[in-house]
């Protein structure tokens, strides 16, 4: 009984904790990736090159704050010229390295349990190619709390687990829909984030 007790005081005293600040780093885990369904194949195009911050507060998720990073020039089509079309001819990386994003209102759940996945809409402003539009996806968060497992598998401290799938248009950021070995790409584009983030 005094066991119950305690994790009840503990889990309480979680969800009542001031807003902490989870690390997203670049450790080859993290991804983003997006699709494009080209005339003859769909292409991918991945980077495990991400970071940023999620700063939440279990007891009150609407308040969290997002910002994300996504380094463009490490961006990997599976073919090397592809690559080089795609980094430098259409994204411009020299000029525009990275992809951002900042949160500026999330709506869901007042409060997030642990290990249970929860639905989010969040909406930000991104920004690629030096062009910023507002952008809305549907995010799904779990709060993982440090475990023996968590510890031996991805490190000390709690976690934050999210995935979004959303889609943005190259027209929107002033990117000229491409044509890439011989094959145009959809002006349409869709990208997944799938990201998580630690706080010790």
């Amino acid at each position: 009984m005094k066991k119950l007790a305690f994790l009840a005081l503990a889990f309480a005293a979680t969800l009542s904790a001031d807003p902490r600040t989870y690390t997203v780093t670049s450790d080859g885990k993290n991804y983003a990736m997006f699709t494009s369904e080209a005339t003859l194949e769909t292409i991918h195009g991945r980077t495990s090159s991400v970071s940023g911050t999620i700063d939440a507060d279990a007891a009150n998720a609407n308040d969290a704050k997002v910002n994300v990073s996504i380094d463009l020039t490490t961006l990997d089509t599976g073919i090397s010229m592809r690559n080089d079309h795609m980094r430098n001819r259409f994204l411009q990386v020299e000029q525009f390295p990275k992809a951002e994003f900042k949160s500026v209102s999330i709506s869901g759940p007042k409060t997030v349990a642990p290990n249970k996945p929860a639905e989010f809409t969040v909406t930000g402003d991104m920004t690629i190619h030096g062009v910023t539009k507002r952008v809305t996806a549907p995010v799904r968060v779990v709060l993982i709390p440090e475990s023996e497992l968590t510890k031996s598998s991805r490190g000390p401290g709690d976690w934050i687990h999210a995935t979004a799938d959303f889609a943005v248009k190259l027209s929107d950021f002033g990117i000229t829909v491409p044509q890439t070995l011989g094959m145009k790409l959809s002006n349409d584009i869709a990208l997944r984030l799938d990201l998580f983030a630690n706080a010790k």
